[in-house]
């Protein structure tokens, strides 16, 4: 019999037993390094910028954000905004100003502020009519310019097409806007069902009491009344401008079938976007369908990118400069203000919508907006003092806005041109909705080196003995790295305390908890990891732990917040990278050829030939 299973233990053998049992299983848990497989070139042409995530903001709440005038715009919001616009390099920040409010709010010309005045108590909060003048587009001007570049969408409504008061409004924004103004959204109305006024929900939800079937046909002729209204404006003719977008469909018509039914011809040499919006689920009757796990799985977050890709796949395939680009002006979590306790979390506002977007990015979108409404909203990216408009004091992060953050530096480029973003199928995580880990490689504008990886690691921490055993080491390969940047190569990690924390949120070693400015400061708490740098020369290991996601940067882009790097100079095989273990984060673990790995196999090695 052998020793270790007698009735009768020494302390030899306790001794024995530990070391053989410690040494398996350090050595088990090397081996479970997950392979990574990097294609030697992209296999997409989508080249994305790094403000490929924006901000969509309801028409009827941005003076809860942006003050009721230029004199009374928060610092507070500047300071945000400026922590996106500072990481998106030679592209503008995106913001997106429109949802169900600018379809049913009133243009009033000569109103001088504020630059939102309530109407009326709307039965809904989810579609709170306004009027609004032109101080909104002076107070938009205005933030664009103390932030250092931002460019903004529109929404024009299209729930009368013979309003003569849209083209007004396009020629106002127009005149103050400048360059700053993006493009007009006609027909975008926001998402939140059952409010939404997109052109396929027009029959449903009675916006055309007198046709029976509100038809692409029909849709495409009232589109072209209102753009014909364009050309004879106080600012000139707009559709000289070629930056409108539409349909904005969100539910049942397919895209392709508008696209080739007429759409494209008819408006190619005025439309700059082709635009969708689109929510995985609505909590709009007080119950929604699933929770945190949906969106943990990477194979949802491709299913759901996947909508419409008949028509994605058709504007692909136009590779000319001018081509029209198809962007998501709204999405969240869910719509109707998203699910309190699942839209409000790490997993679901940070790491999903992060995920998400480099989903839509990878499936061939140009741009993508996260929404944010009035304050209590649970899929907010910030909340402003409980104040009056524009009034000092002190404001929360939510989870989406570290995303956001994140996003922005995940996808910059050594030489700024952007990037095509790959979804690397880790674990065939593109379909397996068992796995647990997903990433992603951004290459540089021609396809042909890598500049980050993005590697997700869902693990829920309960579901193992230790947060050691839910640490999830990517092996990326000495291949692709470039030869001139295959030393300290920094890793910045997207962490928090759990899947459910609202608040303990970190990038990069540094975190906006209990910071009521918007600054960033640098965190020393076990949940914020701290930035890392590896050797690369010979292959490396990256070690995120659960749940959270890792930023390699692979090309050597310049990065935001360097702060408190770990390197490791060790260089002698495929794990020669991996980091060092963090005093603070028990999360970490030694690499396959840690020292420590050797001496204990080889002791239970030992013991194991003396038995």
């Amino acid at each position: 019999m052998l020793p270790f299973f007698s009735s009768t233990f020494t302390p030899a053998t306790h001794l024995y037993s530990f070391v053989l049992a410690l040494s398996l299983a350090t050595f088990a848990s090397a081996a479970t390094s997950i392979p990574v497989t990097v294609p030697a070139r992209a296999p997409g042409h989508n080249v994305v910028q790094s403000n490929f995530l924006g901000i969509s903001i309801e028409l009827s709440f941005m003076s809860e954000y942006f003050g009721n005038d230029t004199s009374t715009i928060p610092p507070t919001i500047l300071t945000y905004l400026s922590g996106i616009r500072n990481r998106t390099g030679n592209s503008p920040l995106r913001i997106r100003v429109g949802g169900n409010s600018m379809d049913d709010s009133t243009y009033v010309p000569n109103l001088t502020g504020p630059m939102i005045q309530f109407i009326t108590t709307s039965d809904s909060s989810d579609d709170q009519p306004v009027n609004y003048g032109p101080m909104l587009w002076q107070v938009m001007k205005q933030v664009a310019d103390n932030v250092g570049g931002a460019e903004y969408l529109i929404g024009l409504s299209l729930r009368d097409p013979n309003n003569m008061e849209v083209p007004v409004i396009a020629a106002d924004a127009e005149a103050t806007l400048g360059t700053t103004l993006d493009g007009y959204l006609l027909g975008n109305v926001g998402f939140d069902f059952p409010l939404d006024r997109e052109p396929d929900l027009y029959t449903t939800h009675g916006q055309r009491p007198n046709i029976k079937n509100y038809t692409t046909d029909i849709y495409i002729s009232e589109y072209q009344t209102v753009t014909n209204r364009m050309t004879n404006t106080s600012a000139g003719d707009l559709l000289d401008l070629k930056n409108f977008g539409g349909p904005t469909i969100c539910c049942f018509w397919n895209l392709d079938a508008l696209l080739t039914g007429g759409y494209l011809s008819t408006f190619d040499g005025i439309l700059k976007y082709v635009t969708l919006q689109h929510y995985p689920q609505n909590n709009c009757f007080g119950s929604y369908a699933f929770g945190i796990p949906y969106y943990i799985q990477h194979a949802n977050a491709v299913t759901l990118a996947a909508w419409q890709s008949p028509a994605i796949s058709l504007l692909q395939s136009n590779t000319s400069a001018n081509r029209p680009q198809l962007i998501m002006s709204e999405f969240n979590s869910a719509s109707c203000g998203g699910i309190p306790t699942v839209s409000d979390t790490f997993a679901v506002g940070t790491l999903w919508t992060l995920d998400y977007s480099l989903q839509m990015a990878a499936a061939g979108y140009s741009a993508a907006y996260v929404h944010t409404r009035e304050r209590g909203i649970s899929y907010n990216l910030f909340t402003p003092p409980d104040a009056p408009n524009g009034s000092p004091g002190d404001w929360v992060t939510n989870p989406p806005y570290y995303a956001v953050v994140a996003s922005a530096e995940a996808l910059q480029t050594t030489d700024g041109t952007g990037g095509v973003v790959v979804d690397l199928n880790i674990s065939n995580s593109i379909t397996d909705k068992t796995a647990t880990v997903a990433g992603y490689a951004v290459y540089d504008s021609n396809g042909a080196n890598v500049e980050q990886f993005v590697l997700f690691n869902y693990a829920n921490v309960s579901n193992f003995a230790t947060a050691d055993a839910a640490t999830a080491t990517f092996a990326l390969p000495a291949s692709a790295f470039t030869n001139n940047k295959k030393t300290g190569i920094t890793v910045k990690f997207l962490s928090a305390a759990s899947l459910t924390e609202k608040y303990n949120i970190a990038w990069g070693g540094q975190s906006l908890v209990n910071v009521g400015d918007g600054v960033l400061q640098n965190v020393t708490a076990s949940w914020a990891v701290p930035n890392q740098e590896l050797d690369c020369t010979n292959g490396c290991s990256v070690n995120v732990p659960a749940a959270a996601m890792a930023v390699v940067f692979a090309g050597g882009t310049a990065k935001v917040n360097t702060v408190n790097p770990t390197t490791n100079t060790t260089a002698s095989s495929q794990n020669s990278g991996t980091q060092k273990p963090n005093q603070d984060n028990q999360a970490w673990r030694s690499s396959a050829t840690s020292p420590l790995l050797f001496v204990l196999c080889a002791l239970g090695a030992l013991f194991v030939s003396g038995l």
